[in-house]
């Protein structure tokens, strides 16, 4: 029994894989190759659906309508090969699919006009141009990266002058770095550039000694700048300077920076001091002045000071002027300077000047003044002299009358013309205290200064 079973489910086996055989697809045949394709083949639109009422893209032209007609400049009687056919196109196994790639919607002719804009392209229909609202952020897309402004020191560059000596390359330094940090500073109170008003920003640095029988040698190293603000106000300017402290906040300092005379006693130290000051530009007879600053020490010394000034010439050759200056220390308090001065005018190598100063302060020993007479003589274009006579006193001090003293100042502008050589020589006789003698004690000094910035014409007091 089981021998004849064997033989019969052979035969069923055999006769199900012959049917299962013929149902089953026939391989493609490799050497076949499609009909050459001139033109792409799109698949057949149905009728068109219902479409919400709105606005519709404009139809594209048909397949079979002249290149002329899409696109006049692209206009090209050649006929199309398979060879420059678009790869991009459908090929027939697509099309012959039925299905379309997500990807090829926007390329080839099965594109939407309304997502491909391609300017160039004859079947491109320009979708309607929609104004956006400025006040929708969102419509005004990212903000943009802000463009690069000049920083100060490129504002303050200065042109290639070719070969420098060491004294014009440090000139040039000074020069740029004064106008560089008036333009920074001047740049925290808005955007605009003013040019001319940074590259007038002009100072001094001097470097020289003053020895005495009496107080001994004094070295000097002094500088100061004034820096233009004229975003801020034209009126208000920034000084930075190493300067004799207390002269310059009691408003005391004399004709002479470079060396200033020993004035109340014995030369003080320099003090760095930065602050902000205020001034018309134009001097009227009648000008009110303010700045207020700071010593750069530890701890910091505060300060402040206004002035009153009043010039008034008269019968023509005379120049009379008047200066009143309130001042505040916080390590000395408060005090007041008062200044006149008398110019008479004999010609134009010849001016006399008679000056007059008090001053009283809360650490002052009572009221400290002085008298001086001054010659000024003209030697040339470059060379000017300075006679001098002068007479100081404190009025609470044991010995009233300090010193009276007698000097000639010669100030000779070299070449370049930036540099200024001071040269000094007088003789005094001080006397301080009652145990004194007073005795003539000689003095002689040199100072070399040097000018940075513009030409300078001194309207503005410093």
């Amino acid at each position: 029994m089981g021998r004849t079973l064997v033989p019969v489910l052979i035969c069923i086996l055999a006769s199900s894989t012959a049917a299962l055989a013929q149902t089953a697809e026939q391989p493609a045949d490799p050497a076949a190759e499609p009909p050459p394709q001139t033109e792409p083949v799109q698949p057949e639109i149905g009728p068109p659906e219902d479409e919400p009422p709105g606005d519709k893209p404009e139809p594209l032209p048909p397949d079979d309508a002249p290149a002329e007609a899409a696109n006049p400049q692209n206009a090209n009687p050649a006929t199309v090969s398979p060879a420059d056919a678009n790869p991009t196109d459908v090929t027939p196994d697509d099309a012959n699919s039925g299905d379309v790639n997500s990807d090829d919607v926007d390329q080839g002719p099965l594109r939407d006009p309304l997502l491909q804009q391609d300017a160039g392209d004859p079947l491109t229909t320009e979708r309607e141009t929609v104004p956006e609202d400025k006040d929708d952020p969102l419509a005004a897309g990212p903000p943009k990266e802000k463009e690069d402004e000049a920083g100060p020191m490129e504002i303050c560059a200065q042109p290639d002058a070719g070969y420098l000596s060491v004294l014009q390359r440090v000139r040039r330094g000074l020069t740029v770095t004064a106008c560089a940090s008036s333009a920074w500073l001047d740049g925290l109170f808005g955007d605009q550039i003013y040019y001319d008003d940074y590259h007038a920003t002009h100072g001094t640095v001097t470097v020289g000694g003053l020895w005495s029988d009496y107080d001994g040698f004094d070295p000097r190293l002094r500088f100061r700048a004034r820096l233009q603000l004229p975003q801020w106000d034209e009126r208000i300017s920034a000084f930075a300077g190493r300067v004799g402290e207390d002269d310059y906040i009691s408003d005391t300092e004399n004709d002479f920076q470079a060396l200033p005379s020993r004035q109340f006693g014995t030369l003080e130290d320099e003090s760095v001091l930065v602050g902000l000051g205020y001034s018309k530009p134009d001097r009227t007879g009648n000008d009110f002045d303010l700045g207020v600053g700071v010593r750069v020490d530890w701890p910091l010394d505060p300060y402040a000071r206004a002035r009153y000034e009043i010039v008034r010439p008269f019968a023509e050759r005379y120049v009379f002027t008047a200066r009143e200056t309130v001042f505040w220390q916080n390590t000395e308090g408060f005090g007041t300077t008062t200044r006149i001065n008398f110019d008479r005018v004999f010609s134009d190598r010849y001016l006399l000047r008679w000056s007059n100063l008090g001053k009283y302060t809360e650490e002052t020993i009572g009221l400290e003044w002085y008298t001086q007479l001054t010659l000024f003589q003209s030697i040339g274009q470059r060379t000017g002299l300075a006679w001098q006579a002068q007479v100081e006193g404190a009025t609470d001090n044991e010995v009233q009358l300090t010193r009276h003293a007698v000097r000639l100042i010669m100030r000779r502008q070299l070449t370049p013309d930036w540099l200024i050589l001071e040269l000094r020589g007088g003789v005094g006789w001080p006397r301080r205290k009652l145990s004194e003698e007073r005795d003539a004690s000689p003095e002689i000094g040199i100072a070399v200064e040097m000018q940075f910035g513009p030409k300078r014409n001194r309207v503005r007091p410093d």
